[in-house]
Parts: structure tokens; C-alpha cells; sequence
């Protein structure tokens, strides 16, 4: 009987490609799971939640009226609140920041109007698209803002208003300083109070994303910092520092702390410098100290009032002189 041999094969392990493909797998449920969370937070940061406005009772507000107008191809309602002085046809309209409603600093917002008031200024605050009683749901740090502060100066141009201030917060502030280019209104701005403006907004929303995410900054701050980006359609288009040409020679008073997010030197400082280069007429600026941002008001009041109202009735005294000549 002839016998042959018998070749044995050896196997191939496959343990080194199924790691591999398991190495694939995890970092692909990874990625796609920094991404929905990246989205999620994006979302909730361009979407916050609205702070109504309360019920406010008569002893410790001015008297107001209820008014509204709309914005936008969707005929958004936008609703706030008039604080008349009789026979008076200048008007400080209050734009709030980021987060907030049409009191800025909730009941303490009061002394400052009624100051205002007792000054001979009507005051005109109200609640931004996606804020507190007004239409829409989204904060675009000042592209839908800023067409808001349009529509309510051609509120107040269409009334018996002839001389406007405009006095913005934070992302208020920079979307004042971006309307008064665009506005056809223009000739009645008397002046800017911008308190806390962001002079780059990707800076801005640096530090939006920062103060708002709770999560580790890598992987998730640039992945939320993109998906804030795309959602609320920002770009460059909309930094005030590119601006400030425009914005000359309407007269400015910027307003800032001494805290160091977001830095004083890429912000109102920044506006200031360049404004003060460039233009003729002179540009105001007071650093009030506070250790956060956006806290001047509330960390000395009644100086902050004090540069409020001067600084207003300066930008009156010097619209008449101007009609004079």
C-alpha cells in the first residue's frame, strides 16, 4: 500500500485585523458621538432659554407703555416697553445682551431709566428676537440683532422721536455700533453707549462657548465653537473693528471692566484706540473696574449712571450746535 504525505496548512491568525477593525469602529461611535454632543450644545447655546419679563408693579418703575413692532420677512412680533417724558422728542433706546430680556439688569435696570427720564429722555427698551416676550427662539450675537436695532429706530423715526441714542450690552452693544452703518435713519443717532461690545466676534464666541460649555475643551470647544458658528450663520462680516470708519464721527462712549475674559485690549479698548485715531470728534471711554464682564452697572451704579447721562446730554448739546450753524 502506497502512502502519501499529508501537508498541513498553517492558519492565518485574524485577531491582528479584527483589532484593527475594532480600533476603526470605536473611533468612528467616537467622532460621531462628539459630534451629536458638539451639536446638542451648539444648539443650546444659540437657543437659550428665554428670561420673560415679570410682572412689574408701578411703584418701582417709571410709567410706560406696552409697544411692539415687527422685523424680518416673517413679520416677527418684537415687544417691549416706551418710557415717555412729556413733550420730549429724544429717545435712549436700551438694546440687552446675550441670554438676557428687555431689563438688562432686571428690576436695577429701573434707576437708570428713570434717571434718563428725569434728564428729558423718553427710553424705549425692548425684548430681542428669541428673548423674553418677543418672537423666534435663536441668538445670532448680533446678525438678527442687529437688524432688530433697525427696526426700531425706523419705530421711532415713524413717531415723534428726532433724536436718538442708542445704548446696547454686550452683544447689544456691538449690534448698536453695526446698525448705526447701516441705518437710513442716520441722521438721527446722536450718539452710541456701548457697554462691553465685542470687537471680533470669533473672539466672542470664544468665550460664549467657554463660559457656556461643561464638557472638556478637547475635543468638544472647537467641534461646539464650529457648530455655534454654522447654526447662528456667523462671520467675519460682522466684527466692529472693521467698522469703526463707519461708525465715525457719531460720538461713542464705551464702557468696560477690567476683567481679563473677554481681554479689555481686543474689545471696547480696541473700538476706543482706533476711533480716537481716526476721527475728529472725540471718543469716550470708562473702565469702571468690575471684575466681570458686563458688570459696570452693578458694581458702581451710580458713577455708571453718572457717564450715562452726561455723556447724553453732551451728544444733545452738541446735535443743537450742529443744527445751529
Amino acid at each position: 500500500m502506497r502512502l502519501f504525505p499529508v501537508a498541513y496548512a498553517e492558519r492565518k491568525s485574524v485577531l491582528p485585523k479584527n483589532i484593527f477593525l475594532a480600533v476603526i469602529y470605536i473611533l468612528v461611535l467616537l467622532l460621531a458621538a462628539v459630534a451629536a454632543i458638539s451639536f446638542f450644545s451648539a444648539w443650546r447655546i444659540t437657543h437659550p432659554i428665554k428670561v420673560t419679563t415679570p410682572q412689574i408693579s408701578s411703584n418701582i418703575a417709571p410709567d410706560y407703555n406696552n409697544i411692539s413692532f415687527t422685523v424680518g420677512e416673517s413679520k416677527e412680533k418684537i415687544n417691549g416697553w416706551f418710557f415717555p417724558y412729556s413733550g420730549s422728542k429724544k429717545t435712549v433706546l436700551m438694546v440687552h445682551g446675550y441670554g438676557k430680556n428687555r431689563l438688562q439688569f432686571e428690576e436695577q435696570t429701573f434707576p437708570l431709566i428713570a434717571d434718563l427720564n428725569r434728564e428729558g429722555f423718553n427710553v424705549m427698551t425692548y425684548d430681542l428676537r428669541g428673548s423674553g416676550n418677543s418672537s423666534g427662539s435663536i441668538s445670532t450675537f448680533g446678525r438678527n440683532e442687529t437688524a432688530d436695532v433697525l427696526s426700531a429706530v425706523k419705530y421711532l423715526n415713524q413717531r415723534t422721536t428726532e433724536q436718538i441714542i442708542l445704548m446696547g450690552f454686550s452683544t447689544g452693544a456691538s449690534s448698536c455700533l453695526s446698525a448705526l452703518t447701516q441705518t437710513p435713519y442716520r441722521d438721527s443717532i446722536i450718539g452710541v453707549i456701548a457697554d462691553s461690545p465685542y470687537s471680533n466676534i470669533d473672539d466672542y464666541i470664544d468665550y460664549i462657548v467657554e463660559s457656556s460649555l461643561w464638557l472638556p475643551d478637547i475635543p468638544f470647544k472647537p467641534a461646539v465653537k464650529f457648530a455655534v458658528k454654522k447654526i447662528a450663520k456667523v462671520d467675519s462680516s460682522m466684527d466692529i473693528i472693521s467698522k469703526v470708519s463707519s461708525i465715525i464721527p457719531t460720538p461713542v462712549l464705551l464702557i468696560d471692566g477690567a476683567q481679563d475674559t473677554p481681554s479689555t485690549s481686543d474689545n471696547a479698548k480696541l473700538i476706543y484706540e482706533m476711533y480716537k485715531r481716526k476721527s475728529p470728534v472725540q471718543a469716550h471711554y470708562w473702565n469702571s473696574g468690575a471684575a466681570g464682564y458686563g458688570e459696570s452697572y452693578l458694581s458702581a451704579q451710580d458713577k455708571y449712571i453718572d457717564q450715562v447721562v452726561e455723556f447724553s446730554n453732551e451728544c444733545v448739546e452738541e446735535a443743537e450746535k450742529a443744527v445751529q450753524k
